[in-house]
């Protein structure tokens, strides 16, 4: 279980759920490979995990949906799946092991394994490290990295998960701050970090470090010159781990805010909208937070009055640059973070999971949600029901022998010539020679 008390709430705004995209480029592979899900082109580039229509998520301020039938449950011979997924990384051909990749970050993703494996969790996570090591393909790199965040998320209750936290921080940390790095890994490393120091990290303080960490070597020293995939994560990584700090100590959360006050400004100014709602994000998460458990003034410090100045400015503008779709998105966006400000308006986001509509209310929950919605995607509802892991976090439970469980249970959607349906008919075939 993570090591962490978690506050309650209950909320979320869809226009910041959709500031969540981060690319990834399982998307650069063909159609063909991977299991096909039925989402939207404005979605994640992560074509393996994500089910979710980012265009409709900002159709409305007050509610998000998602559909049943957008996820995959991929059914009780996972294991055997994911065991000749493993056999064939040992191959010497990059192609064949990003594919194998491919299909074991949907089966991670699409199913929860943590009551699974038998012991063999740590030769998958040793085996993700491994494809993290290969310099011969950034593709293998970013989804061996994604598989490291869903393992965590898989196996973040067992005891293995904080002892292995440290060596695997390190490895990550390093592929961070390498400049001559490609942008979609150091984004996924980004990701993988703050994800694994949320679910294993010691404590709040550790949590700390790491945002010191996030803003000294990617957000301070060359903002306006990195890649905005690797923005977006940085601050997206920052909120996460700002809602630790939270938990811990309201004082180490005022130095650190305002350590970051400039570098959040600075992300408002950027040209990519998700970088600036981000950034707007972990103001409106710092301000509720602080304004419940101290005697911060956000009133008289100059740097704040003038970030307040730019999110008004940001609520309002219109710009041809932008588009209809991102205008809105930026619109309703700083609206509700302005609205938090001025008069402590909590956005509420209604998330329907087999059957059940589950309500949140608070910016925590608006940031903690995000980021298991970049690991999970699609799979946000199998884990929502089964993992206990994100039962804690967000303090749900599901009576998965409740009529209206088994009756919204999703249907297998994959393609019938993607490569995880080439292994399921193999595996079957298999087990019909050997009766």
């Amino acid at each position: 279980m993570p090591r962490r008390n978690r506050n309650s709430g209950s909320g979320l705004q869809r226009s910041a759920l959709n500031s969540s995209r981060v690319p990834s480029s399982t998307g650069r592979t063909s159609q063909q490979d991977t299991p096909q899900l039925q989402y939207s082109q404005q979605a994640s580039r992560d074509a393996s995990v994500n089910g979710f229509d980012d265009a409709a998520s900002t159709a409305s301020s007050d509610a998000w949906v998602m559909s049943e039938d957008k996820h995959i449950e991929i059914g009780n011979e996972w294991e055997s799946l994911l065991e000749t997924a493993l056999d064939a990384l040992d191959t010497r051909r990059a192609a064949a092991r990003e594919k194998s990749l491919q299909s074991m970050l949907c089966l991670m993703a699409h199913t929860y394994m943590g009551d699974g494996l038998e012991g063999r969790h740590m030769m998958l996570l040793e085996a993700l490290r491994r494809s993290v090591r290969s310099t011969k393909s950034h593709v293998e790199q970013e989804r061996a990295l994604h598989g490291i965040s869903l393992w965590f998320v898989n196996f973040g209750t067992q005891d293995e998960a904080e002892s292995e936290f440290a060596s695997v921080s390190e490895q990550l940390r390093v592929m961070v701050v390498d400049p001559a790095g490609d942008s979609q890994v150091r984004a996924q490393a980004l990701g993988a970090l703050g994800i694994a120091n949320f679910i294993a990290g010691p404590d709040f303080h550790d949590a700390a470090e790491l945002a010191q960490f996030v803003h000294t070597q990617v957000l301070d020293p060359a903002l306006e010159s990195c890649d905005m995939s690797v923005a977006l994560q940085a601050f997206s990584t920052l909120g996460l781990l700002l809602t630790v700090v939270a938990d811990g100590d309201s004082l180490l959360l005022e130095n650190i805010f305002n350590a970051t006050i400039d570098s959040h400004m600075r992300g408002l100014r950027t040209d990519s909208v998700d970088v600036r709602i981000s950034a707007a994000q972990n103001f409106a998460l710092v301000h509720s937070a602080l304004g419940a458990n101290s005697n911060y003034e956000f009133d008289s410090q100059d740097e704040i009055v003038e970030m307040l100045k730019m999110l008004k400015i940001l609520q309002n503008k219109s710009s041809r640059r932008l588009g209809k779709r991102d205008s809105s998105v930026q619109r309703i966006a700083m609206h509700r973070v302005l609205r938090t400000i001025e008069v402590s308006d909590m956005p509420e986001l209604k998330l329907k999971l087999h059957g059940r509509i589950v309500r949140f209310g608070d910016w925590t929950r608006i940031v903690r949600l995000q980021a298991f919605r970049r690991v999970l995607g699609g799979g946000l509802p199998v884990h929502f029901a089964r993992n206990k892991l994100l039962q804690d976090v967000f303090e749900v439970n599901f009576d998965s022998t409740s009529d209206d469980f088994a009756r919204n249970r999703a249907r297998v959607v994959v393609n019938p010539s993607s490569k995880l349906a080439k292994m399921r008919t193999l595996e079957l075939h298999r087990q019909r020679d050997g009766r």
